[in-house]
């Protein structure tokens, strides 16, 4: 008897536990379900017809082939690439170098460290203008300082130009996102045990030495969270370069957003190749994400 009480207690804590963990589960798949899975597979399906609006044609996968046979599609990935990854590299080198200046807790860093937050709270739109102006041709500080020392011999329209616009836009997204970086890698920075450094230090290892084996190893978690999160956040940016190029000069600042934006709304609408590239450029962010996860597995990162 003492041995079938046994059994049936294990069996009762067993059920207990699966019923825990199934009512900790299943509010969260729905969950998931409800947030991100429907409206993704309603996207998605929408793709598939030829007006998601009106009286829609089932396509199939007609939109995507259009979109990806247009002329226009190739280079818009091209600067979408160019445009997060620039972007997201200067952000990152841009706050690593910040944070490590302040992490030395030099005079004025605390001040240094509030003022690094003042361009994320700013409205694009504000930001925009503030670099309009300054990148002005006419009264620009920047085009006077570049005339004052003889690098440029006339002014420059930076974000007309077919060959500066892309240049200003990554400029001003970098001004305005770069504290993203900044706080998280100085975090991590002061998470860092000091005592690391003592022993470097004591054993006669020099500064770039220190930083190589043990900064950079310290932040790659971090490093590559960077990476992910700002590259898929930019690619999908639309604000900053639609208010101040409106993809122009001659598509030279043209991104997917834009594409899909100009699709939609701009001239004759076509919403199923609008909704037909959304679904690409989830595809594509997919993609990445898997591989990114796959390559560099950053729960390691977590459980080490």
């Amino acid at each position: 008897m003492s041995a079938v009480s046994t059994l049936q207690g294990r069996l009762g804590e067993f059920d207990e536990k699966r019923l825990l963990l199934l009512a900790m589960f299943v509010p969260f798949t729905l969950f998931f379900v409800l947030v991100w899975g429907v409206p993704i597979g309603y996207a998605l399906g929408m793709s598939l017809f030829s007006d998601p609006t009106g009286a829609a044609e089932f396509a199939f996968l007609g939109n995507y082939v259009d979109v990806l046979t247009s002329e226009l599609f190739g280079t818009a990935l091209w600067n979408s690439i160019v445009y997060a990854l620039s972007s997201t590299v200067l952000s990152l080198v841009l706050g690593l170098g910040l944070a490590l200046v302040v992490n030395r807790k030099i005079k004025g860093g605390n001040a240094l460290r509030t003022m690094m937050i003042f361009p994320y709270l700013l409205p694009t739109l504000v930001v925009i203008f503030m670099w309009t102006f300054l990148l002005d041709p006419n009264v620009g500080a920047v085009n006077q300082f570049l005339l004052d020392y003889g690098v440029i011999q006339e002014p420059l329209a930076f974000f007309s130009s077919t060959t500066w616009a892309m240049p200003a836009a990554i400029v001003a997204s970098v001004w305005k996102y770069g504290s993203f970086a900044f706080f998280i890698l100085l975090a991590r920075l002061q998470a860092i045990d000091p005592n690391l450094y003592e022993r470097a230090r004591v054993e006669g290892a020099s500064t770039w030495q220190a930083f190589r084996d043990i900064t950079i190893p310290n932040l790659r978690g971090a490093i590559l969270i960077i990476i992910l999160v700002r590259g898929i956040w930019m690619f999908n940016k639309f604000d900053i370069i639609y208010l101040a190029t409106r993809g122009g000069p001659l598509d030279a600042t043209t991104t997917l957003p834009i594409m899909v934006y100009e699709l939609a709304f701009l001239g004759s609408p076509d919403f199923g190749g609008a909704t037909a590239l959304a679904g690409i450029m989830f595809l594509l962010l997919a993609a990445v994400a898997v591989v990114y996860f796959w390559a560099f597995k950053p729960e390691q990162e977590v459980t080490t």
